[in-house]
């Protein structure tokens, strides 16, 4: 997920006036929460508006043999109108989308950071996702986004690597695993591509964060011994076929630059 400080939270907290320009704001919140470290400080949760959720969708299928099918999604989708960006719509769809379909959910600092953010922004923006609030009755059954973080349910990458101590970045893990990690973009300048008006660049930079979590993923169930060398192989070179396919679709061109990255 990736979200921007929140112009309307400057505005109901300080009692700003309406027409208050949204960088005025913006530069409001990190004034009133201030980093001695940061000329830009990390905000709660709370006063974070969501822009952009991505994520590949990997299932099992059943035909002549047993293999696995891909799809990649963004909130907003691609090609993306600028006017029409709601975030309480990004919520409600994809909290819909898990309740519905109840997927493994695998992220990387999910736990502590996506999770938590979803719910507080959920609350903000009226939103209602019972389904996605469904907890079993006993605390040991499995049906639950709420628990652990290495539950079922749930698997949250960084939680795995550390215990709270030196933190790998997905980018560092990805690119050392011989995967592309960030292209042009990185976390800091995606608070200036949102103010520039720039959601498109924003949910590409999202959905590349999705391909090298996929990645890092896939080599943590190798390692486990969940995939055998043979069809861990056998999956990144379906992974790969399937990225070429969708480079080729006019709005997924940005992938190109992935697979150029990609050695392999």
């Amino acid at each position: 997920m990736e979200w921007v400080p929140d112009a309307m939270a400057a505005r109901r907290l300080f009692d700003l006036p309406d027409d208050t320009p949204e960088l005025e704001a913006i530069q409001t919140l990190w004034a009133k929460y201030p980093d001695k470290e940061k000329e830009r400080p990390f905000l709660k949760y709370l006063l974070s508006r969501i822009v952009s959720v991505a994520f590949v969708q990997r299932r099992k299928v059943f035909r002549d043999d047993e293999c696995v099918e891909f799809s990649l999604h963004s909130l907003p989708k691609l090609p993306v109108n600028e006017a029409e960006i709601n975030e309480s719509e990004i919520i409600q769809q994809f909290l819909h989308h898990l309740g519905e379909r109840h997927p493994q959910l695998v992220g990387f600092n999910s736990y502590e950071s996506d999770l938590q953010v979803l719910v507080q922004r959920g609350l903000i923006n009226e939103v209602s996702a019972p389904l996605f609030c469904t907890r079993p009755e006993k605390k040991w059954d499995p049906g639950d986004y709420f628990a652990r973080w290495d539950n079922e349910e749930h698997l949250d990458l960084l939680k795995l690597f550390s215990n709270g101590a030196m933190k790998p970045k997905l980018n560092e893990i990805a690119r050392l695993c011989g995967f592309p990690g960030k292209l042009d973009v990185d976390g800091e300048q995606v608070v200036d591509l949102w103010l520039q008006g720039d959601v498109t660049k924003i949910v590409e930079y999202n959905l590349i964060d999705a391909l090298n979590t996929y990645l890092v993923w896939l080599r943590v169930v190798h390692f486990c011994g969940k995939l055998k060398e043979e069809a861990y192989i056998s999956e990144v070179d379906q992974f790969r076929m399937f990225l070429e396919k969708e480079a080729q679709k006019p709005d997924k061109k940005f992938i190109c630059g992935f697979l150029e990255k990609w050695e392999v």
